[in-house]
């Protein structure tokens, strides 16, 4: 496997490369994920001076919360990533990368706010 991991928005404007090595998948249930994807949406949590990313200029960024801000393609609408602005960290949409990523989700987030028409999926410990 690589040392890397390459992801890209749907028609491919938005490009991000990450560490192979950065944390699993985290599973976030939250009211604004569930509105935002349909459904709980999947992360891979990076340092953003980490993160790689080319055709910053078709980003869409607007502020989700308090807290975080998030970045959608503004040509295929693609939801590329959350920046958690106090921690530094980027929080990459793990649906966009591109191959076998070698992680599996290591935490659900959330939890409480998750509708009834699912369980929560496993987490590897």
């Amino acid at each position: 496997m690589s040392d890397t991991l390459h992801a890209s928005c749907h028609c491919g404007k938005v490009q991000v490369t990450i560490p192979a090595a950065s944390f699993g998948v985290l599973a976030c249930h939250c009211g604004d994920c569930q509105k935002m994807h349909g459904n709980f949406n999947a992360f891979l949590a990076v340092p953003a001076a980490e993160v790689k990313l080319t055709g910053a200029d078709a980003l869409v960024w607007y502020q989700s919360s308090e807290a975080s801000r998030r970045a959608f393609c503004g040509t295929c609408g693609g939801r590329v990533l959350k920046e958690v602005t106090a921690a530094g960290r980027w929080l990459i949409s793990a649906g966009l990368v591109d191959g076998p990523t070698g992680k599996r989700i290591m935490k659900n987030l959330w939890e409480q706010s998750k509708p009834d028409w699912y369980d929560l999926p496993p987490v590897t410990a």
